[in-house]
């Protein structure tokens, strides 16, 4: 299970049954929108006894590899993709990506830059491993 996007982290706490409208608005006067946080599906998948290679991505913009070492420990998969969304070379809407790969036991694994492509090989590789080592 390659969990390579997250659904939104948060969501609105009410939800309305009918579009809320400007007219219905006084003047200059705005809305304020609660957000509660959504179920954490990877926690919830890696907790799940079938037997299967979980892994997950932390997509963050500084302190890369802490933040994924800790997602890694609180969700509990099996192996975490790091990349730094802050580089202008590497994820989103570029061909290019250069990730490190983070171990339940401590190990980081840095990738260069490399196209999208060759990433998602490298992973592969990794998670034929992981089920190599499992059987």
């Amino acid at each position: 299970m390659i969990k390579a996007a997250a659904v939104a982290d948060f969501r609105p706490a009410r939800r309305e049954a009918l579009k809320i409208k400007k007219e219905t608005l006084g003047e200059g006067e705005g809305l304020s929108l609660d957000l509660v946080p959504n179920p954490d599906i990877l926690a919830e998948i890696s907790r799940d006894p079938v037997d299967r290679v979980v892994v997950g991505f932390a997509a963050e913009s500084h302190d890369v590899i802490p933040a994924a070492q800790r997602k890694l420990a609180r969700k509990g998969c099996d192996l975490m993709v790091a990349n730094d969304v802050s580089r202008a070379d590497a994820g989103f809407d570029v061909d290019t990506n250069a990730v490190s790969f983070v171990w339940p036991a401590g190990d980081v694994e840095e990738l260069p830059l490399a196209s999208k492509e060759r990433v998602a090989s490298e992973l592969l590789d990794r998670v034929e491993k992981l089920r190599g080592e499992r059987s």
